[in-house]
């Protein structure tokens, strides 16, 4: 039986809705409305829009540390606070240039901002969460991430074809009503205040247990970063598919996440994180490279589908695995260098992407494939739970 249900504090839900918000805005650019405005209205190649993409995850992974540090000094509603008044200002000026190179340098400062996602709402809400719920709180936030950053580019695909200012509007009042709730969220935990006194020197001892699952956090993000600036092209110049259709696929692989990750999550506190974890690389693996060789839309839908479920039962169960992992003094820190790790393989995932793409159309999704196969081998035999601290 799994565990039951346990009610959500107010500044849960805040801090699980700013990160839906946020994500809505982000995604919805990066996805759908930067490679419709780059190679449309601007006029310029697909490899700007990697570019920008990589400049953008360069900034978001470089301040992610700090980010995390910022959350250990002055709380976690802060740094949101910063972080979303950031994308703003970088939403604002993408919107108003007409220059592809000041693209790529106002979507590399929203990765500034978004650099500060992570590391607050992670440690605010494992701050309100009891060990023996973490990885069904993973779930609620990854769920709340998901859904914002899979409806984003849906939402947003309805209003190209000529109304890109709209769309940017759409993304800043967005933005803009996330950066109220990082005002509004309050709870004494959430102010907790960690002195500074152990040294980088310290700090660096406590990655000593994660030296085996380093490089996998860099891999494993690379595959997502690889899928982000073909997704597009894939999907209207090769399969041909309308905004409808292109909608449907999205909903189709994202409705299947969205759903079963608080449940997977709970699954996963009441019978561990192995087996979700490694059932979920293999067929993360074997569904996207489904995806990149069908071409027929329902085929698809069924692969994307369990794609979808793959990440379900993924991303608690890892995220539960870290948290277990870190010591509470420096949480924001350590959120901050593991995403920091995790940001570098999606900095570098777009221009591998966008160059796989262009010398065969099905090369990104076979490489994405074959790195989670390798993946969910490598943590068949490594001893997860040995490494999970009480």
């Amino acid at each position: 039986m799994l565990q039951p249900k346990h009610p959500l504090s107010r500044a849960q839900v805040i801090l699980v809705g700013i990160l839906g918000l946020a994500e809505f805005a982000r995604g919805a650019l990066i996805v759908s409305l930067l490679p419709a405005f780059v190679t449309g209205p601007l006029g310029a190649p697909i490899t700007i829009v990697g570019w920008a993409l990589s400049s953008h995850y360069f900034l978001d992974t470089v301040f992610r540390g700090p980010s995390g540090w910022l959350v250990d000094r002055i709380g976690p509603p802060r740094v949101l606070t910063i972080g979303v008044a950031i994308e703003i200002l970088a939403l604002i000026g993408a919107m108003n240039t007409h220059s592809p190179d000041w693209v790529i340098v106002f979507v590399a400062i929203l990765g500034i901002g978004t650099a500060t996602h992570w590391p607050a709402v992670v440690t605010g809400t494992n701050r309100l969460t009891p060990p023996e719920r973490r990885a069904s709180i993973m779930g609620l936030v990854f769920a709340a991430w998901l859904t914002g950053a899979g409806l984003g580019p849906v939402f947003i695909n309805f209003l190209l074809q000529g109304r890109d200012r709209t769309a940017f509007l759409v993304l800043i009042a967005a933005d803009i009503v996330a950066f109220i709730f990082t005002i509004v969220v309050y709870d004494p935990r959430l102010s907790h205040i960690h002195e500074a006194k152990d040294r980088v020197h310290n700090w660096l001892k406590t990655l000593k247990p994660f030296r085996a699952v380093l490089p996998g956090m860099f891999v494993q993000n690379m595959t997502m970063g690889v899928m982000l600036p073909i997704l597009q092209p894939f999907v209207s110049r090769v399969l041909h598919f309308n905004h409808w259709q292109f909608a449907e696929l999205l909903v189709g692989s994202g409705a299947f996440t969205v759903l079963l990750l608080v449940p997977m999550g709970r699954f996963t506190d009441r019978f561990g994180l192995k087996v979700p974890l490694i059932a979920g690389f293999f067929l993360a693996g074997g569904s996207l490279a489904a995806v990149g060789l069908l071409r027929h839309f329902w085929p698809l839908i069924f692969a994307g589908g369990l794609l979808g479920f793959s990440y379900a039962m993924i991303l608690p169960s890892w995220n539960a695995f870290l948290a277990g992992m870190i010591p509470k003094e420096i949480e924001g820190w350590l959120w901050g260098v593991f995403m920091t790790v995790e940001g570098m393989g999606m900095a570098v995932g777009p221009i591998i992407g966008a160059r796989l793409f262009g010398y065969r159309i099905w090369a990104p999704f076979m490489v994405s494939a074959a790195i989670l196969l390798i993946m969910g081998v490598f943590y068949t035999v490594y001893p997860l739970g040995k490494a999970i601290r009480s």
